[in-house]
């Protein structure tokens, strides 16, 4: 990528050899300095639920960073404007989804200078709004400087920082509603869930309708793989996510990054060799116990 206006690209044609050879399938940054500034935030934020309650930091996989780093450098802080407006992560189940949208999400809301933005992470079950939301609470009570800055509301799932009045909030689509909001930064937890939903294309348009009059918003699509056969918005954004990263789409605006198997490796099956199984799972040997995995697959 380059700092150039236009000038920078989000397909990734060789991915299949990078995936394979364990080589970055995530892009540099736009802007470095935006990028660092943005990471050393998230760095410091600690995951409560790993023993010794470590932070970012001190365990975070390389691919985390770089994913981090996406997001936060592609903010141009001379025109306000946000040169990559939405993302597109594919990931297996356990690589640590839920916490690092946690962490991007609170690393936004501490970072944003825009007076009573509002950031959003929207999921399909209240079950996965709590797997984002408890994360996010349980960094901010572990941290003093945090929770002088942030003010937690559990029972409205909602994070309101005390400097801008901005708010970070987890919506749970089965029983809320997104009308009427302006939201600066969205998350949509698992995608292939919202695939399935009936509402779930009319509810993601009304959250995204306040994007318009925010240059520096953006929209990051989060998901793991469909236990179907993919359907609904999940396949529309999984096709175009596909097209962009092949280069048979050109959006640099869109940055797919998705840790899936080689066409080829479906077709002879290598998918269930165990030593090709890093392939979908960055975080294999962290949060990911290969040892579980054998046995789940044994049984």
């Amino acid at each position: 990528m380059s700092n150039i206006s236009g000038d920078w690209s989000t397909s990734c044609l060789d991915w299949e050899n990078k995936l394979i050879s364990k080589e970055p399938i995530i892009p540099p940054p736009i802007f470095p300095d935006e990028a660092e500034a943005g990471l050393s935030v998230f760095k410091e934020l600690r995951l409560v639920d790993v023993l010794g309650q470590p932070t970012y930091g001190d365990i975070g996989r390389k691919w985390v960073f770089d994913f981090a780093k996406a997001v936060f450098g592609s903010y141009d802080v001379e025109t306000g404007k946000r040169l990559i407006s939405e993302y597109f992560l594919l990931i297996s189940k356990k690589n640590s989804k839920s916490s690092t949208a946690a962490a991007l999400m609170l690393s936004c809301l501490v970072r944003n200078w825009r007076d009573s933005a509002e950031f959003l992470i929207l999921a399909p079950t209240v079950e996965v709004a709590s797997n984002s939301f408890i994360p996010a609470r349980d960094m901010i009570k572990v941290d003093p400087e945090l929770s002088d800055l942030l003010h937690v509301q559990e029972h409205y799932r909602m994070i309101t920082h005390r400097g801008t009045g901005a708010t970070l909030k987890v919506v749970a689509a089965a029983n809320e509603t997104v009308g009427g909001k302006k939201a600066t930064g969205i998350l949509l937890d698992e995608c292939w869930l919202w695939g399935k939903m009936n509402n779930a294309e009319n509810m993601i348009r009304e959250a995204c309708g306040g994007l318009a009059s925010r240059p520096e918003g953006f929209v990051i699509w989060l998901t793991t793989q469909s236990d179907e056969t993919p359907v609904g918005i999940f396949k529309q954004k999984l096709d175009y996510a596909r097209g962009v990263r092949d280069g048979r789409i050109d959006d640099n605006s869109f940055l797919p990054i998705l840790y899936e198997f080689p066409e080829s490796f479906v077709k002879e099956k290598k998918y269930l060799e165990q030593k090709y199984w890093f392939i979908t799972n960055p975080n294999l040997g962290a949060s990911v116990d290969e040892e579980f995995i054998v046995r789940e697959f044994k049984k």
